[in-house]
C-alpha cells in the first residue's frame, strides 16, 4: 500500500467513524420521545431496568468478548459505572421526562461536553483557556434560558414546590452530568477489559441495582398493562439504543479523538427535536429556541481535540 493509499484509507475510516457516530446520536436523540411515550404505561425505574437487562442480554450473545478474569479494580469501576453513570443517570432522566418535554431534554443533552470539561478540572486538575471559559458560560446561560426564560419568578417557585416542569429540567441536567461521568470512566475501562465486555457487564450491574426500585414501583401498579407499542418502545430502547448504540460508541471511543465525537453529539438534539415534534407534537418556545442557540454556540466554541 502506498503512502497515498494509506492516507486515503485513514480518511475513509475517519469519515465512516463520523457517520456511524452520527447515526448513534440520532438513535439516542429519538430515544427521549420514545421513553416519554413508554412512560405512559411503564414506570421510570422499570423502564431503565428493562433497557439494561435487554441490552446486556443482547450483548452477552455476541461473539468477541474477552474471557480473562476481572481484577478487583475492574469490578469496582464497573460497579461505579453501573451505579452512577447508568442507574443514577437513567432514573433521573426518566423521572425528569415525566415532568418535562422530550424536546427540551434532547436539547439539554448538548451540555455533556461542558460537564466533561468541569469533571476534567475537578479530577484531572486541568486549567481552562479564556476561550473555554467563555464558551462554557455561553452554554450554561443557554441552559438557564432554556429552563427559566419563559417563566416568571412565581411560576418557578410554584413548580419547585409542586414538582413541576422545572424540577424535571433539573433532574435531566443532573442526569446529563452523570452521563459525562459515565463517558469518562468507561473510556479507561473499555481499554482495559474490552468495550463489549465493559458495556454488557455494566448493564447487568445496573439492572441488578435497580431491582429494589422496580419492586417498589411495580408493587403500586401491578399488573402493568403492557401495550404492543410500549413493548416495541422497550425493544428499541434496550436493543437499539442500549446494546447496539452503546456498544458501537464504546468501541469507537477507543480509536476516535474527542473532537470528532463531540461534533456528532449535535445530532442528538436534532433527532430529539424532530422526533418530539413529529411524534408527540412538542415544540420549543421562543425562549427555548434562544436557549438552544446559546447552548449550541457555546459547545461549538469549545476547543476540539486535534487528531489525524
Amino acid at each position: 500500500m502506498t503512502e497515498s493509499d494509506s492516507h486515503q484509507h485513514e480518511r475513509l475510516s475517519a469519515r465512516n467513524a463520523f457517520l456511524i457516530l452520527l447515526a448513534v446520536n440520532l438513535c439516542w436523540g429519538a430515544s427521549y420521545a420514545v421513553t416519554k411515550f413508554a412512560l405512559e404505561v411503564i414506570p421510570p425505574s422499570t423502564i431503565a431496568f428493562m433497557r439494561f437487562f435487554l441490552g446486556g442480554l443482547f450483548l452477552m450473545l455476541l461473539p468477541g468478548r474477552k474471557s480473562s478474569p476481572l481484577s478487583y479494580q475492574d469490578w469496582k469501576s464497573l460497579f461505579l459505572v453501573g451505579a452512577f453513570g447508568l442507574v443514577g443517570a437513567n432514573v433521573l432522566l426518566n423521572e425528569g421526562l415525566t415532568l418535562t418535554s422530550s424536546t427540551k431534554t434532547s436539547v439539554a443533552t448538548s451540555l455533556e461536553p461542558v460537564f466533561t470539561i468541569i469533571l476534567a478540572i475537578i479530577f484531572l486538575g486541568e486549567t481552562l483557556s479564556r476561550k473555554t471559559i467563555v464558551a462554557t458560560m455561553i452554554a450554561i446561560t443557554g441552559a438557564l434560558t432554556l429552563m427559566l426564560a419563559d417563566k416568571s419568578p412565581s411560576q418557578i417557585l410554584a413548580e419547585l414546590n409542586s414538582s413541576g416542569e422545572i424540577v424535571g429540567d433539573l433532574m435531566v441536567v443532573v442526569s446529563i452530568f452523570l452521563f459525562a461521568v459515565y463517558s469518562i470512566m468507561m473510556k479507561s475501562l473499555a481499554l482495559r477489559i474490552g468495550a463489549l465486555r465493559a458495556t454488557s457487564t455494566s448493564f447487568f450491574i445496573g439492572a441488578l441495582l435497580l431491582i429494589p426500585l422496580v419492586y417498589l414501583e411495580v408493587a403500586k401498579i401491578w399488573p402493568i398493562n403492557f401495550t404492543r407499542e410500549s413493548l416495541l418502545a422497550i425493544m428499541y430502547l434496550g436493543i437499539i439504543c442500549n446494546a447496539v448504540a452503546f456498544g458501537i460508541w464504546n468501541a469507537i471511543l477507543k480509536h476516535t479523538n474527542a473532537g470528532v465525537m463531540a461534533v456528532t453529539l449535535y445530532a442528538q438534539p436534532i433527532g430529539g427535536v424532530l422526533t418530539g415534534w413529529l411524534w408527540l407534537g412538542e415544540s420549543l418556545s421562543f425562549a427555548g429556541i434562544i436557549g438552544a442557540a446559546l447552548i449550541f454556540t457555546g459547545i461549538w466554541l469549545l476547543p476540539k481535540e486535534s487528531g489525524n
